[in-house]
């Protein structure tokens, strides 16, 4: 009887998570957002390496960024979209560190630190989910 109910109860805080977690906000159709990818670092001066989805929804890779770095720009998406940021240091020791941080219309929607001396971080948000 008690597993009957820790399932049940299991059950229903995992039915209640995951429908607080969709994003009342996401359009059904194309809307335009303010995209912003933030990477920082309290260890490294710059990032080896950052790569992200674009305005047109393409890929920009830029290497030997200084620390902190901010991308901006517009892009029209629909639910089920994505949008991703891949920001690495390279050399540094077990204590580095980067973060980097998805923002739409100014409010952070995801948000990742990688550490250790090939640290990486790689953010990715599907918009709706």
């Amino acid at each position: 009887m008690k597993r009957l109910t820790y399932l049940l109860l299991s059950g229903l805080t995992l039915a209640t998570v995951v429908s607080c977690s969709k994003d009342d906000a996401a359009p059904t159709g194309p809307k335009e957002f303010q995209v912003e990818y933030r990477i920082t670092s309290t260890t490294a001066p710059a990032s080896d390496y950052i790569s992200y989805d674009n305005e047109s929804g393409g890929t920009t890779t830029v290497n030997n960024v200084p620390l902190p770095a901010t991308y901006r720009f517009k892009r029209t998406m629909k639910q089920g979209d994505h949008l991703s940021l891949l920001a690495s240091l390279t050399g540094g020791t077990a204590a580095s560190e980067i973060t980097a941080s998805i923002l739409l219309d100014g409010r952070e929607v995801k948000k990742e630190t990688g550490r250790g001396a090939n640290a990486q971080a790689v953010p990715m948000y599907v918009l709706g989910q």
